[in-house]
């Protein structure tokens, strides 16, 4: 397994990432078995892989729990991402922080992101609630997601974020026009979700009937 750093961070994650979403199950994903999903983290774990994703908002911070259960007793070998979404107020985002680490069962996240760009709460009040996370030293790094030009411009008025995780696929290439130039100018790591468009590009389809309700529109 390969190791690069985490934006301009000292944190060594590995090149390929576990994204969590699935394990929460929900309407989207379906019915998931707990200890399967366990395994699957821990497997990943035992081959080299020490970087994984997630968010609050999956499966309703049920994969947050997922994963916590499974890094039990192995905390120290793994990079924990994890996303706030919802309200982006200073005091949601520290409840928020507080709610995430008591389900990943740990009392500090490596990366902590923003799950959306909010077009209510001023980008400026979100990162001094994240800097706060910061200096009581429960969040390591700080990171967005789907952030375009624009909101990555506005945000980096107010102050610096290590990586962007946004769709980046063999079908989805949009991001190389004008985001990854941002991303690359200003030394922001870029985490690629979807790299398998959910499934599109493995072959697991052999046509379009077969993919299932709600992912078929991509």
């Amino acid at each position: 397994m390969q190791y690069h750093k985490l934006g301009k961070t000292d944190i060594s994650v590995s090149v390929l990432a576990l994204g969590c979403w699935a394990f929460g199950g929900g309407a989207y994903w379906g019915d998931r078995d707990e200890k399967e999903s366990i395994a699957i983290i821990r497997t990943a774990l035992d081959q080299g892989v020490n970087f994984f994703d997630t968010a609050e908002g999956y499966g309703n911070g049920y994969s947050e729990e997922v994963l916590g259960k499974a890094l039990s007793g192995r905390r120290h070998e793994a990079v924990i991402a994890t996303k706030v979404g919802g309200s982006l107020t200073y005091d949601d985002v520290l409840e928020a922080c507080e709610g995430s680490l008591k389900r990943l069962n740990t009392d500090y996240i490596d990366l902590y992101q923003i799950h959306w760009p909010s077009r209510t709460v001023p980008i400026e009040e979100t990162r001094r609630a994240l800097a706060t996370l910061q200096e009581q030293g429960k969040v390591r790094a700080l990171g967005v997601s789907n952030f375009g030009v624009g909101d990555l411009t506005d945000l980096l008025r107010v102050g610096r974020v290590e990586t962007n995780q946004l769709p980046y696929s063999l079908l989805w290439r949009a991001i190389e026009c004008e985001i990854r130039p941002k991303c690359v100018e200003n030394k922001i790591g870029i985490l690629c979700y979807s790299p398998l468009a959910q499934g599109l590009l493995t072959g697991r389809y052999s046509s379009a009937d077969e993919v299932p309700e709600g992912r078929t529109r991509t």
